[in-house]
């Protein structure tokens, strides 16, 4: 076989790709309880099903044929409008590229702003995707650290230390994955601050913007000198339901957006045009408002409440926080494991086979995970999430006691 390139060689396969496949087997047994997903386990609105059924059987050709790379304009257009009603921030809709998933809006906003050799930021622990992403287009990774002693919210005199001369991009993701954290009013004005002083862009992953528990997450681009320096990441996947159907958007400055249209003409063509007229219909008659103020925020906000008074019942020596959005607990886990002799990927393994609960080691989003684990809330109901805590709560009490 011909040689392959290097660029497999600089990033390694995600970590939650394989645990997928657990959570296929957890779909199969019953037995299994998964704490381990970052999907939905929500239907998506009964309206939008029946819409996109409606339309597949009286206009398929139209439904399932390409759309432009940019995205359909309605969807363009609706979007803008929930940009200003929501975030206060005014996009025109040629502004706005639909995506195909918040991953292609990673892919994309780094493919047009990092050179190799540039550094960008991000804090650690947060999402896996960022670092190998970075490498891939032959970017260093600067870390910044955050910890569950100070509710994992970062520090502005942290981000000014590791910025160089060569820094392109900070990374910024709120609500995080996998603290639940949602950063401060106060964080998100330095860091702009910071960009104009130093010159950096900053790509600000949104995909849990309407996952929200009570405080919103600051907007970043609403701040006016963010705006020409701020490209914004959004995904459907998370507040509509609809993971499979990968759709998400970006926003950014005119060429910024154009840089990555252009680029995206030649990794995936277009959008799911499918997936664009379920996210019209979403936006449509206060679909999406009413699906996220009655069903999603207050299901798994009762989820969220149940998991932080079980894990304070069952598992005291363990610390964590109250997530403030998204859709996990980030538990540290280092008393337990120090009476267990294992580290977090080992715990993770036997809990698995000897417990059958799904948990994510949390050295997988950064070496500050070390010792912890992430559990989603969102994936099950209220008694299996207490079944799966009393389960954990078993497995490492024959190691204290």
């Amino acid at each position: 076989m011909p040689a392959l390139s290097s660029r497999p060689s600089l990033i390694r396969r995600s970590p939650i790709r394989r645990i997928a496949a657990l959570l296929e087997e957890a779909k199969r047994k019953e037995t299994i309880i998964s704490f381990g997903g970052g999907a939905p386990s929500l239907p998506p609105p009964p309206e939008v099903v029946d819409y996109l059924a409606e339309m597949i059987k009286k206009e398929p050709a139209r439904t399932v044929a390409y759309s432009s790379t940019k995205g359909v304009p309605e969807l363009r257009q609706l979007l803008a409008e929930d940009l200003k009603k929501h975030w206060g921030v005014d996009y025109d809709p040629d502004d706005i590229l639909i995506v195909n998933g918040g991953t292609e809006g990673i892919y994309l906003s780094l493919a047009a702003t990092v050179e190799p050799g540039d550094e960008v930021i991000i804090l650690d622990p947060t999402y896996l995707g960022y670092s190998e992403a970075i490498k891939l287009f032959g970017g260093k990774v600067r870390y910044v650290p955050v910890s569950v002693e100070n509710g994992y919210q970062p520090s502005l005199e942290d981000v000014e230390r590791v910025i160089s001369p060569i820094t392109k991009a900070f990374i910024l993701l709120s609500p995080d994955n996998p603290t639940g954290r949602i950063v401060t009013e106060e964080f998100v004005k330095g860091l702009v601050d910071m960009a104009v002083k130093y010159d950096f862009w900053i790509i600000f992953d949104a995909v849990y913007k309407h996952i929200s528990f009570g405080r919103k997450t600051p907007w970043v681009d609403a701040i006016p000198e963010a705006r020409e320096r701020t490209i914004t990441i959004n995904s459907f996947s998370k507040e509509a339901s609809i993971p499979g159907l990968r759709l998400g958007y970006v926003t950014g400055p005119r060429e910024a957006v154009d840089a990555m249209e252009k680029i995206k003409q030649y990794v995936s063509l277009a959008p799911s045009t499918t997936a664009q007229y379920a996210m019209i219909k979403f936006h449509e008659d206060g679909i999406k408002d009413r699906y996220l103020r009655d069903v999603v925020i207050p299901t798994y906000k009762k989820r969220r409440d149940l998991m932080y008074q079980l894990i304070q019942e069952y598992l005291p020596e363990a610390r964590t926080v109250l997530p403030e959005g998204a859709f996990y607990f980030f538990v540290d886990m280092r008393r337990y494991l120090e009476a267990m002799g294992r580290n977090d990927e080992e715990f993770a393994n036997r809990l698995l086979y000897r417990k059958s609960v799904v948990v994510i080691p949390g050295r997988y989003f950064g070496s500050k995970g070390v010792g912890h684990v992430r559990m989603t809330f969102v994936t099950e109901p209220e008694e299996r999430i207490r079944e799966g805590i009393k389960r954990i709560a078993a497995y490492v009490s024959s190691y204290m006691f």
